[in-house]
């Protein structure tokens, strides 16, 4: 059940005891007005004086109605108010009682009115205590005021009035009691997921907007998130199906389950993936927490792992924290989904810790202050394009962390690095000028649209050139779209005239052109784009730096580089 239904029903439920407690309120006043008027002829009634009692009496009436609907939404937070309000609708419908005839009064039903309100907006046991204090009240005033020589045939009359009141109560709330019941099993069947009785993935999107609607000091309590993805869960499936592969998620879930803390919420997001939400939690605690969680996984015997590449199923994990009152949910979780890609797809069996590409350059090289702030401006562009251009979201932060692999295993040196890094981060600026119809046109471009796209990298290379601390940048920029046979654009440069770091760009972001959603261009597994790169080598790429850029992004980052590849790096930059 979501959360607007359920707000809908509870305002619904809200002005239906409102409607009944008013009714009770002037219900209560009738037989006042009738004690006030009793006896009086219409001139009498009509006389300014008792004319001034009744609007004095409904102008209380009405002040009593505005204090209690000012104070009745505070009672669903303090438990002494409710108790208040309940002595209050008792006390006037006595009144009532009183003021029409004690043991003779035809008001003494008015009780019932609180009984049904209350025992539907509690429970059966408030609605039977209510219920056995009017039925005690009506009894005992018939006892105490009856006509000591007559039979009491009130008391005898009222006994039938209060076994009512008493199965009025406990019918209605059993009633309630098993409304209620099946409503928590319907939101079970909603918000559980059948296999793994984890949350589902609804109900992960319908707590993080709640979570983030309701905590209005986000930056003093965090949420953070933990999303983790089975490695290899495909090829346990394909060995030993479905069913196997179904327990072994079973397996996983309990194992979450045991081992996270109370108040923590575990999902399964969807396949093999498990989302868990961590209200309070920083970013490094969660950290800690996805390690845990990751080492008893990895640490579980699971039946038949033998058989796999790496002889066991290991978990890949990435975590993100929310960034204050700004930040939204699907924010958040595309910051999650982003450290889990890091953590799947470039190395596998990890935790990663979100971080911008741009908040961990300024880190790294901080000490470049003229080149972090003239970064920043750029900064602001690229999040333009992003938002313009759906199928490269995130390009660009994908394209720096390829070439820092690349960079990392060919051992570059610090002023090298930082060049292929920033021109990574740079490469697409150009794209601010293209319109957004033609970045996400679905259908086929025209030659014209095409003419707009190619003029990117030129455009590109014309905004950062004029800035001093970048301007070193612009002839990698410009080429990146260059091929090694010759056809490539702007200038057609061919083999070693394109800049070396610019033919290994040029790599990485064919390689994730190849691997995430372009218009009308399926999306290719990593090594179906190995082979067309493969098979691209020598005239989209430079064949020397293909293997070298496979081997890159295959090598985990405690892998000893390769010195034959530093030492041709040195000799290409020479």
């Amino acid at each position: 059940m979501s959360n607007e239904f359920e707000k809908q029903k509870q305002e619904l439920i809200h002005l239906m005891f409102f409607i009944l407690r008013i009714l009770t309120l002037f219900f209560c006043a009738t037989p006042v007005f009738q004690t006030v008027f009793k006896g009086m002829t219409s001139d009498e009634a009509l006389s300014i004086d008792v004319l001034f009692a009744v609007t004095v009496a409904l102008i209380v009436l009405s002040l009593v109605m505005i204090i209690w609907f000012a104070i009745d939404e505070k009672k669903k937070e303090n438990y002494i108010i409710k108790i208040i309000e309940m002595v209050i609708f008792f006390g006037l419908c006595m009144i009532s009682v009183h003021v029409s005839g004690l043991y003779q009064s035809n008001y003494k039903f008015l009780f019932i009115f609180i009984i049904v309100a209350y025992t539907i907006e509690y429970n059966v046991q408030i609605g039977l205590v209510i219920a056995g204090c009017s039925s005690a009240y009506i009894l005992i005033i018939d006892l105490l005021y009856k006509p000591s020589h007559l039979v009491n045939i009130y008391f005898e009359n009222d006994l039938a009035l209060s076994a009512m009141f008493i199965v009025v109560a406990w019918t209605l709330g059993f009633y309630v009691r098993l409304e209620r019941s099946h409503i928590d099993t319907l939101i079970g069947f909603v918000n559980k997921d059948g296999l793994t009785d984890l949350y589902t993935h609804r109900y992960f999107h319908d707590y993080l907007k709640d979570y983030f609607e309701k905590v209005e000091d986000i930056e003093e309590r965090p949420i953070s998130l933990i999303m983790m993805d089975l490695d290899g869960f495909k090829t346990y499936n394909d060995i030993f199906g479905h069913q196997q592969g179904d327990q072994v998620l079973k397996t996983v879930a309990q194992l979450i389950k045991k081992n996270i803390k109370e108040g923590q919420i575990a999902c399964r997001y969807g396949g093999e993936e498990f989302g868990i939400i961590l209200p309070g939690v920083t970013k490094e605690e969660a950290v800690a927490t996805a390690s845990y969680l990751k080492n008893i996984i990895d640490s579980y015997s699971f039946k038949g792992q033998d058989h796999l590449p790496r002889q066991n199923l290991t978990i890949s994990a990435g975590v993100s924290q929310s960034l204050g009152k700004e930040d939204t949910p699907a924010a958040l979780i595309d910051r999650t989904d982003s450290a889990l890609y890091r953590a799947k797809f470039l190395c596998s069996n990890r935790v990663e810790m979100f971080a911008s590409v741009f908040e961990e350059f300024s880190h790294k090289h901080g000490k470049d202050t003229q080149l972090i702030n003239a970064l920043q401006p750029i900064k602001t562009l690229i999040t333009v394009i992003n938002s313009k251009d759906r199928y490269t979201y995130s390009h660009v932060e994908r394209v720096v962390l390829y070439c820092e692999k690349v960079a990392n295993y060919l051992k570059m040196d610090y002023e090298t690095k930082k060049k292929l890094i920033c021109s990574a981060y740079l490469h697409d600026l150009g794209k601010i000028n293209i319109p957004k119809e033609i970045l996400i046109s679905d259908e086929e471009l025209t030659e014209a649209e095409w003419a707009e796209i190619k003029k990117h990298p030129n455009d590109s290379a014309d905004i950062i050139i004029h800035s001093p601390e970048l301007r070193e940048l612009a002839p990698i920029v410009l080429a990146h779209h260059e091929r090694y046979d010759g056809t490539g654009y702007p200038n057609g440069l061919k083999g070693k005239e394109i800049p070396y770091l610019a033919r290994l760009l040029a790599l990485a972001d064919s390689f994730d052109a190849m691997t995430h959603r372009r218009p009308y261009k399926p999306v290719k597994t990593v090594e179906q784009a190995y082979q067309e790169i493969r098979e691209n080598s020598g005239t989209q790429f430079d064949p020397d730096l293909t293997e070298i850029f496979i081997a890159a992004m295959e090598a985990d980052d405690s892998t000893v580089n390769c010195d034959i590849c530093a030492q041709r790096l040195e000799h290409e930059l020479a």
